[in-house]
């Protein structure tokens, strides 16, 4: 569901939380009045793909390995789509863009019928292989969003914990991590297991 209706949801009280992501270059709607608080600043959007592609031989995929393409995105993710039409537009390459849930996309991707982007906390599966982006291009701030400063107290622990576990449960995530290329401005906070776990910065 779009990240903005989930955030109209608990404005209007029809949802107590909601845990949203935010595209780089496409702010989110939020309603007034309502209380955010940043989870992971900045997660990097590695891509998914088939195991049997060329680019899956490499640690880091390079857009230019994945300019005959097609990727295939779902548009009720608030920002993704033109952020990845300005990230290949940027790189020189003319998006071939299909839309469609990430199940379908994950399963077509597993036949080589397409590329897909997906969070670096993606369970691994065999049929496909899931491989940071080179110079992390695309970008999410993961938040937490509430009616009160309360709500988000009592929750964010637990949630954050959970975004960790699945983390170190992720090959790939835990390799990007490890190799440091957590740099000023590019990444999340570079943690991992038995890292200090507080919020990493106030709400808006």
């Amino acid at each position: 569901m779009s990240a903005n209706a989930l955030l109209r949801m608990v404005a209007e009280g029809r949802l107590d939380l909601a845990f949203v992501h935010e595209v780089e270059g496409s702010p989110l709607r939020v309603p007034a009045g309502l209380c955010l608080r940043v989870l992971v600043e900045r997660e990097p959007q590695f891509v998914t793909l088939a195991p049997d592609h060329p680019a899956a031989a490499r640690r880091e995929v390079r857009l230019a390995d994945l300019a005959g393409d097609r990727w295939m995105v779902d548009s009720t993710v608030d920002g993704e789509w033109d952020a990845l039409c300005r990230v290949l537009r940027r790189a020189g390459i003319e998006p071939d863009l299909l839309h469609g849930d990430y199940l379908t996309a994950y399963s077509l991707a597993a036949i080589g019928e397409v590329v897909t982007v997906s969070q670096p906390t993606a369970r691994p599966r065999p049929d496909l292989a899931i491989r940071p982006l080179e110079g992390d291009p695309i970008g999410v701030r993961l938040l937490l969003a509430a009616r009160t400063a309360a709500e988000l107290d009592e929750s964010c622990p637990e949630l954050e914990e959970a975004y960790w576990e699945a983390a170190r449960q992720s090959p790939a995530y835990q390799e990007w991590l490890r190799r440091g290329t957590a740099v000023a401005g590019r990444s999340p906070a570079h943690r991992g297991p038995g890292d200090d776990q507080r919020v990493l910065a106030p709400g808006r």
